[in-house]
């Protein structure tokens, strides 16, 4: 029996040579992952941010993840929760060059972010390409920040498509699954593909044991990019009204694990392991149920929640609030073009 390692090695060099037209006869199988992450490597920067407010008590004071350079004029995709609540936010290329950044837009719905550097005479930019065109069972290579100038490259494969659900009220209906590593400090560094084009930010690991990784996929930002750039957030698409709830789905209902403090359902008086039943007379049964009921209103609605606690039914109010606003930055200017 061929060893599960060695299978995995060699359906990854298949897929490489698949995608590599003409491969001469005893031409390294391996060049296509080379050249693509030779394109790309000195676009990636090491991204440190000292934090502060509340997303430092969620988060951590002092963090660590990976971006990578996409526009010429300097801009950074990452992710967001790398940079949440910055107030001092640094750079670092491969070469070691070192730069102060700031935060341009975060887009709490897609978990992304946008940070801007002065350009500079020999940036690389990394070409963006397109979840849409990947395909199952295709090569996938992940690039990453293992501190400052160090950086660490893993390959997989494209292995699902699924939707994910974070217990912080967030949903994705598409992300991108691998089994290509994700390292500490891996959050925010670009999934590429053989072609060395940018498919996806890493982001998620369901499980150390099982290497299911999740990146989300760069077209949720590359359609509203400029709009990000020009006002700091989405303005053409309402935000989804936020209450500050961790939640898990159980048999009985949905059950609070956490409240952030200082939200709107902490003010609102829910607490941890409240069940909640029903949201405006809604039955909610899952922490899907609830987010999709959720999210059928907006900003500044109030929600009942018919919550159990003690053997009891009590009736909150919580009045939805803005998730970016709760969590500000001094690196990042009031919204633009107000």
């Amino acid at each position: 029996m061929i060893p599960r390692r060695v299978w995995r090695a060699c359906c990854v060099l298949a897929g490489l040579v698949a995608g590599c037209s003409g491969l001469p006869l005893g031409a390294d199988p391996n060049q296509a992952v080379i050249d693509a992450v030779a394109r790309v490597l000195p676009a990636v920067v090491d991204v440190e941010v000292v934090a502060g407010g509340p997303a430092a008590r969620v988060l951590g004071k002092e963090r660590r993840g990976s971006g990578v350079v996409v526009t010429p004029r300097g801009h950074i995709l990452t992710a967001s929760h790398v940079v949440l609540g910055a107030e001092g936010l640094k750079v670092t290329f491969p070469s070691g060059q070192q730069l102060a950044a700031e935060i341009t837009a975060t887009d709490s719905e897609s978990g992304l972010a946008l940070l801007h550097i002065p350009p500079f005479p020999g940036m690389v930019v990394a070409p963006l390409g397109s979840a849409a065109d990947l395909k199952l069972g295709q090569v996938s290579i992940a690039v990453s920040s293992q501190g400052r100038e160090v950086r660490a490259v893993t390959t997989g494969v494209i292995s699902a498509f699924p939707s994910f659900e974070g217990y912080w009220e967030y949903k994705l209906d598409r992300v991108i699954q691998t089994d290509a590593v994700i390292n500490p400090g891996s959050s925010g560094g670009p999934l590429l593909d053989a072609q060395g084009r940018v498919v996806g930010i890493l982001s998620f690991s369901q499980s150390d044991v099982q290497r299911i990784n999740f990146a989300i996929p760069v077209d949720l930002i590359t359609g509203v990019m400029d709009e990000l750039i020009q006002y700091g957030r989405v303005r053409s698409q309402p935000p989804h009204p936020w209450l500050g709830t961790y939640t898990v789905t159980t048999d009985r209902g949905v059950g609070v694990v956490a409240v952030t403090p200082g939200s709107p359902a902490d003010r609102a008086g829910l607490r941890q392991r409240d069940l909640i039943l029903q949201v405006n007379g809604v039955p909610v049964e899952s922490r899907a149920d609830f987010y999709r009921t959720l999210w059928r209103g907006k900003v500044g609605d109030a929600f009942e929640l018919i919550v159990r606690r003690d053997e009891q039914n009590l009736s909150l109010v919580v009045e939805g609030g803005d998730r970016q606003a709760f969590f500000p930055s001094p690196l990042q200017g009031p919204e633009r073009g107000q």
